[in-house]
């Protein structure tokens, strides 16, 4: 998830409480027949936006922590792997092995895994899960065509089937602490976006029915209406 984005859910947190704190300022002439407008109830939502807020917040600090390891262990992935075709071409493989770890290379250097996640963030995290995912499945074939050529016996032991072996758990490793902590994270988004953004109940939607009360009982024109409608409050991009 990018900051700008995740500015843009604060922001309309904060306009929200800006919004309450003029209702509050309009005294009795704030006096809407609809309970979902009425002061207690935008407090109610108000301190439920913040707690979703909060959320998001405290899951996305261990996803961050997990996804930046996995960046830093799956970065030497490419060279890593082109060193080891290097490695069986100098060692005469058959040209048919060669030719499958060709294949097996370019689908680990032509499919770099994502370093952000762009919204809509809940999809954008799940793509990326699958493509570190086929990395180190891709990684494995590898492996398992190293260990099954008996040409394949360089003496760099960081190039041997053991130190591939070796890396390919550190991987799945990593992938694992990331997909621990991808499920808290995602519903923390879930979560925090029905409250922000539900059609009808969302705040965004509660907004707008508050602004369009302010207008009926002070009018368009009034400076009142005035003070509230240049309050902005932003939708996330589909």
């Amino acid at each position: 998830m990018n900051s700008t984005s995740e500015t843009g859910h604060a922001k309309n947190v904060a306009n929200f409480e800006t919004l309450i704190a003029y209702c509050i300022g309009y005294g009795t002439s704030y006096n809407p027949a609809n309970a979902n407008l009425k002061i207690e109830s935008l407090q109610d939502k108000l301190s439920k936006a913040n707690l979703k807020l909060q959320a998001v917040k405290d899951t996305k600090v261990p996803f961050d922590a997990a996804t930046g390891t996995r960046q830093l262990l799956f970065k030497p992935l490419k060279p890593y792997t082109t060193r080891i075709i290097n490695a069986l071409i100098a060692q005469e493989a058959p040209a048919t092995v060669i030719k499958d770890a060709r294949t097996l290379i370019r689908k680990i250097t032509g499919k770099r895994a994502p370093e952000a996640t762009p919204t809509p963030e809940e999809n954008q995290i799940s793509v990326s899960q699958q493509s570190y995912d086929r990395l180190v499945d891709t990684f494995e074939e590898l492996i398992a065509l190293a260990q099954n050529e008996p040409s394949y016996n360089p003496n760099e032991e960081e190039l041997k089937t053991t130190a591939m072996q070796t890396l390919r758990d550190q991987l799945l490793t990593a992938n694992t602490a990331v997909r621990n902590t991808i499920v808290p994270y995602s519903n923390a988004l879930i979560a925090r976006n029905k409250e922000l953004y539900e059609p009808d109940n969302g705040l965004v939607d509660t907004v707008q029915e508050v602004k369009n009360y302010i207008k009926s009982i002070f009018g368009a024109n009034s400076p009142q209406y005035r003070q509230i409608s240049n309050l902005v409050f932003s939708r996330p991009r589909e």
